[in-house]
């Protein structure tokens, strides 16, 4: 305890030590210092927690803390957070008091904790033109009751966060015979001079349109407005089997790769995009087509961002669903035995078979393909990112086996399990009595967790200036 309460004396001695100017002057603040509120706040701590954009968070400080607190204490201040009070979970309650007469104001916001939650008492200059930060204390808490998983940044609202300063352009996607209908989302920021990050989308199964409209949610709709607030680009397109309903498609490079490699090429040829951060963002399906899709891609791709997804192969998703009852004995000793040893599953036996209502070479196509070698193979910067309420993906099946199977030392690989979220990213966890989703209430996906992702997205190939 005696460590812990000199870790809350650090900022404090540091304000006492100051000199009395660095508390008169107003102009020593970078130009980008915001303007202090809750959601600010809010968005801080999350971006402290997480560790993004450290230099950013810093340069917000008063000029003479800085020179005080250089940026490796700051950082060391995160680290002994958490050996002593173990992982994040959520924002708490907030509340403010300002002080006027030495013109400050603090922000007091609850931090749920593993082991010991705490409150961050935040204070900054509480002038007309100055709102540099001059503390940031870490004080032990009581424990509050934690909530439901929703979105920590102001009360589970999205108004007071949404940015509409961006132009969504309608756009064409591959070429004749399956032209798709598709919608290029860019900020308004972005230009020849200041490219910006860009993604592509690839949904999950069954025919879905480009918002990957599901009930009463649009998960795609909103992830490209969630980062094209953060200053992300992303191309969203209607599926092939979408628009092309009455067709069968013999393989998934038909049905979903060739599509996705389509719209890469659209956004590499844009000024406007930066080719060193446009990655390719799978959602189910689309997340375990990912890595074979980055591979066709003749290095477009720099990043691979693999939501409610597993390593597992197509036949092994099928054979694990509810439509596997129906198959005989015999089909299902072939098809597990294919799943453990593909090289043994001939592509003339697998023509033979109709397997799940497609031919077998479906499958068999599919089986030429490890995710998790290509992932190896590839050393893209990867984030798997799941739901812990999903109930399509379990982390076992999903995150945890990504990990278990890509093993140690892959230092690109990033793992995040969004608590209270179901299989979009949204907090919704109503089902039916199979336990299937049915998306029927208008639900859209948590702000910090698109937050979360766009964070990711900004800070690959971060230069030492940005």
């Amino acid at each position: 305890m005696k460590r812990f309460a000199a870790l809350m004396l650090v900022m404090i001695l540091l304000m006492a030590s100051l000199p009395g100017s660095a508390f008169a002057k107003a102009k020593q603040m970078n130009d980008d210092v915001p303007v202090w509120t809750e959601a600010e706040v809010r968005q801080y701590a999350l971006d402290y927690i997480e560790g993004k954009s450290m230099s950013r968070l810093w340069g917000y400080y008063d000029l003479q803390i800085r020179r005080y607190m250089p940026m490796a204490t700051y950082e060391a201040l995160l680290i002994d957070l958490e050996w002593m009070t173990g992982g994040f979970i959520e924002l708490g309650s907030y509340r403010s008091f300002e002080e006027p007469e030495q013109q400050l104001k603090t922000h007091v916001l609850h931090l749920c904790m593993e082991k010991q939650d705490l409150d961050m008492y935040f204070t900054h200059k509480n002038k007309e033109d100055d709102w540099e930060i001059m503390a940031l204390e870490f004080v032990p808490a009581e424990k509050e009751a934690l909530s439901n998983g929703g979105d920590m940044l102001v009360d589970g609202s999205r108004s007071d966060l949404v940015k509409t300063d961006y132009t969504e352009t309608d756009v064409t996607v591959g070429s004749a015979p399956y032209e798709l209908h598709g919608v290029l989302t860019m900020p308004n920021e972005a230009s020849a001079d200041t490219p910006v990050p860009a993604c592509v989308f690839v949904h999950d199964f069954d025919g879905l349109d480009c918002d990957s409209t599901l009930g009463k949610t649009t998960f795609f709709k909103d992830l490209a407005q969630a980062l094209a607030a953060m200053g992300i680009a992303s191309v969203r397109y209607d599926k092939r089997t979408y628009t092309y309903n009455t067709q069968t498609f013999e393989t998934v490079e038909e049905e979903v790769c060739e599509d996705a490699v389509s719209a890469a090429q659209l956004l590499k040829q844009d000024a406007r995009v930066d080719s060193q951060r446009i990655v390719v963002i799978g959602h189910g399906l689309g997340a375990l087509l990912a890595p074979r899709i980055a591979s066709e891609a003749d290095g477009v791709f720099t990043g691979m961002i693999l939501i409610g997804g597993t390593p597992k192969s197509l036949l092994e998703v099928y054979l694990q669903g509810n439509e596997a009852a129906a198959l005989s004995d015999e089909e299902r000793a072939t098809l597990e035995g294919a799943v453990r040893k593909p090289a043994g599953f001939k592509e003339s036996k697998a023509r033979e078979m109709t397997v799940f209502g497609r031919n077998g070479y479906y499958f068999w196509e599919d089986l030429q393909y490890d995710a998790v070698e290509l992932i190896k193979k590839l050393k893209l910067p990867t984030y798997v990112a799941q739901g812990k309420q999903d109930p399509i993906v379990d982390e076992d099946n999903g995150r945890r086996l990504y990990a278990e199977k890509i093993g140690d030392n892959m230092n690109f690989m990033t793992f995040k399990a969004f608590r209270g979220l179901n299989h979009m990213l949204m907090n919704d966890l109503t089902v039916n009595s199979q336990g299937i989703p049915e998306y029927s209430v208008e639900t859209h996906l948590d702000t910090q967790a698109g937050r979360n992702l766009s964070q990711w997205i900004l800070g690959l190939y971060m230069t030492q200036e940005e």
